[in-house]
Order: C-alpha cells, then structure tokens, then sequence
C-alpha cells in the first residue's frame, strides 16, 4: 500500500471507527443525572433529614421465602407475582407514599406522608395480602409467613447506591426473619421503631378462637319464632316522610374518619318518632324496602356527588330484598352518574337485613354482581346468621355487625360483646376478609373494636351522624384505646 493510501486509510478508522470506552462514560454520567432526578433518592435524603431521621418510614417487603418455597416454579411464576405484589402495594399505599421493586423478589416503600405507626400498619396490611393471594389462608396464623417485611435505617439506604439497594434491603430482611420462631412469632418494637417488631400482624395466640366457637352462639341464638327489633314496623304509608343522615366512620387504613354511611329515617306521620337505619324496613315486605332503597340509592349518590373531591368514601347500604326482587336494576339507575374512578375508590354497597336461611352461594352471586356497581361490597350479618360460619365463602366481601339489630335476648355486657366481636374478627382474618361494627353507642365498645383489628366502626360512641358526606379526618387509633 503506498504512503498516500496508508494515511488515508488510518484517517478513515480513526475517523469512524467505534470506540468503546466512550460509552462506559455517557453510562455514568447518564447514572449521576438520573440519580439527581430520582424521586427515591430524593425523598431518601428528605427521609434522613428529619429530625427523627426517618425511623419507620423506609420499609422493605420480601418473597425471598416464597420463592424458596415454590423451587424451580419460579421462573414461572415470577412476572405473574411481580404483577399480583405491584397491585396490592398501589392499592395500599395510595399516591401520598412510593414503592419500587428493587429485585425479583424484593420491594422498596416510602412513607413520607404518614406516620411510622402508620407506615407499620400500612406494610402489615401490605404483607398480609400478598401472603393471601399467593399462598392462600392456610399461611394465616399459626404457620410461619413467607411474605416478610422489615424496617430499614434511611441515613443506611441513602448513602447507599441505588444498584445495591437489594443488599441493604435483604440484610434488613434477614435479621427480620431471624426474630421469627418456626410459628411465626416475633418480638416486639422497640422505642426507636427499629427492626425489633412482629410485622406478621397477627393477633396473640392466647385471643384467638377456632370458628367453631360460633356454634354454640348460633345454637343459642336460634329461636323459631325470633321477636326481631323491626317485627312491629308496618308497611310505609304514601305520605311517609324519608330523610337521609350519614353516620361518620373510623377506618383502620388510614386511622381516620374516611368514610360515611347512609343511615335512612322514617317518619309516617307528624309527630312520630323517626324509624332509623334498619328499623325502617318491615320484616317481610319486599315492597316497602324497594320504595325505601329507590330512595337512599338516589339521595346517597345525590350526596356524594355533592361532597368534593376531597371527601370520604360513602357507604350505602341497600336490603337483600330489594337486589334479589324484580325492580332490582332500578337501584342502580343513579350510580350511572357517578365517574368511573370515583365509584372505584370512594363508593362501597352495603347488603343488608339478609336473611338468615340465605345459603353462601346464594350470597356470593349477589356479591359478584354487586362488584361492577362500586370499588367494594360490605356484607352486614345478623349475629343468629349461619353465614358467620362461612365468611370464606362470601366472595371476598367484608363482613359486618350492627349492634342496633340485636335482639333484646341478644344484648349483653361490654366485656362479652367485646368477646363475641373478637371471634367475628378472628372468623374474618382466618378468611382474608375484612370486618366491621355499626353502631357502638359506648366509648369501651369503640375502643375494644379499634383496639381489635376491625376495619371499620361507627355509632354514637364515635361520632354522632351528620347531613352528608364530609372531608377526611385524622383520628389516629390511641385517641380511642384506653
């Protein structure tokens, strides 16, 4: 080759050749501009900042023991699980914290808006649903959880590099699991909100009752011939006043009053004292609960829509008569004009005054086809129900008391109704479902059931009613425990 086509060649390479050890740099530079803009590490060095230096609030959840445990199924099974955990964190966490999933089997949360109270409350529940839907109810006390969560150290986190990230977290993991015995038992919190906590979630050993404790209460219950609160209320007149109150509720998720529930009034003639919630409907009379539930489905959704953006969920509760009857559609004619969205998260339907010879098939397949109509169905059981014991077979739906449905033979001491509610929520976590109480007029009952696990309580223990929905309001928990 001669001298002018040698130069020319070597210009032509050193012109256009690639050179590889460009782009190990434009790599870096693009990881320290990313590092600079995510909102991870930027909420991180918020988190450490605090004068409390974020003790509670950056949390770590971990399959590393379900993934053990299914072997070689999960390469399998590991973007189906990925999906499954994404969607139960989101509907947990909201929009207020963060999350992001660190490996295959390891996720990272935020709290900043919360509590770390609430930040513990809020993983728990987040554990707990995940070991449901992947493992089923048999994980659900007494056998060692393979969905761990564990508390991280934000300064720890944040002078970490976020490519190492799965290390820190399964080191917090591991010391977790190591205060787990072969049960699934775990040692308290302590002062510093450190890794020292049972996060499981799980009632203590000693309170916990097999479901067939309720034979002997549905045995006794059992009269032929029942002298039910609303067996005198007659037939509605046609000039019969109707007027709709909404019963501030105490939600455990949130601790707060996050939800209202539409508590109907009666007045057939002037002067009358009014026939509230329950006591509206006569036993037996398929049309006055229609007349009546037209009415709450209309002005509940009337109400709603009024509320605001920022108001609570609304709870309306609609009788069995009236969803399995022939006008049934006709109830749902108003929830039309409610936005898709806000139905999804700010509506939930109530079945109530359901019939005690209702079997669990017959309930679910009003439960599913309640389920297109709101973001969740609540079902409201009468304490002589046999469905007590087969909430797992409700079609996932929450299950509740209203303690203004006892009978009089049914009424009792706080201390044993708190004891009869306790092997109603313990029914409801051995079946994954959630549980709730109407009506507690006495501030022990109210803090028995907050201090208990439900998800839900209202009455004039709590709040007294008001005219209609109303904005979110925070009511941590030790407000009410004594």
């Amino acid at each position: 080759m001669s001298g002018l086509s040698q130069w020319f060649h070597d210009l032509w390479r050193k012109s256009f050749a690639v050179h590889p050890r460009r782009k190990p740099k434009a790599s870096r530079d693009g990881a320290a501009v990313r590092a600079l803009v995510d909102p991870f590490i930027q909420m991180l060095e918020v988190l450490k900042l605090r004068p409390d230096g974020g003790v509670g609030r950056v949390r770590a959840v971990s399959l590393a023991d379900f993934r053990q445990a299914v072997g070689d199924k999960w390469p399998r099974l590991a973007d189906k699980v990925s999906i499954i955990v994404d969607r139960l964190i989101r509907a947990r966490l909201g929009e207020a914290n963060l999350f992001r999933r660190v490996d295959e089997e390891t996720w990272l949360l935020l709290f900043p808006k919360v509590s770390p109270e609430q930040a513990r409350a809020l993983t728990v529940a987040v554990v707990q649903d995940i070991s449901r839907h992947l493992l089923g109810e048999g994980c659900v006390g007494g056998t060692r959880p393979l969905a761990l969560a564990a508390h991280v150290d934000a300064a720890q986190l944040a002078a970490t590099d976020p490519r190492h990230y799965a290390r820190v977290l399964r080191q917090a993991v591991d010391e977790a699991r190591s205060l787990f015995d072969d049960r699934g038992n775990g040692l308290a919190e302590d002062g510093q909100g450190h890794i020292r906590e049972r996060l499981w979630g799980e009632r203590p050993a000693s309170r916990r009752r097999p479901q067939a404790e309720w034979e002997p209460i549905l045995r006794r219950l059992a009269r032929p011939d029942p002298d039910e609160p609303w067996k005198g209320v007659g037939p509605i007149p046609s000039d019969a006043k109707l007027t709709l109150l909404w019963r501030p509720t105490w939600v455990a998720q949130s601790q707060a009053i996050a939800a209202y529930c539409a508590r109907v009034a009666r007045v057939d003639h002037p002067g009358d004292p009014p026939l509230e919630g329950s006591m509206a409907y006569p036993d037996g009379d398929p049309a006055t609960a229609e007349t009546i539930d037209r009415f709450v489905s209309a002005a509940a959704v009337r109400d709603l829509m009024r509320s605001g953006p920022d108001g609570g969920c609304a709870i309306i509760p609609l009788t069995w008569a009236s969803l399995v009857g022939d006008h049934r559609a006709e109830l749902a004619f108003p929830f039309a004009d409610i936005p898709a969205d806000m139905r999804r998260q700010r509506l939930k339907v109530e079945i109530c005054r359901i019939p005690d010879s209702v079997t669990a098939e017959q309930a679910q397949n009003v439960v599913a086809g309640m389920r297109h109509l709101c973001g969740e169905v609540l079902l409201r059981l009468r304490l002589s129900s046999p469905l007590l014991r087969q909430v797992n077979c409700l079609g996932e739906a929450k299950v509740g008391l209203d303690l203004s449905e006892l009978r009089d033979d049914q009424r009792m001491a706080d201390d044993r109704l708190l004891d009869v509610l306790d092997l109603l929520q313990v029914s409801a976590g051995q079946a994954g479902v959630g549980c709730y109480v109407w009506s507690a007029r006495r501030r022990k009952v109210v803090g028995g059931v907050v201090d208990g696990g439900f998800d839900m309580v209202n009455g004039p223990g709590l709040m007294r009613d008001v005219a209609r929905p109303s904005m979110v309001v925070p009511a941590p928990k030790d407000r009410f425990v004594v």
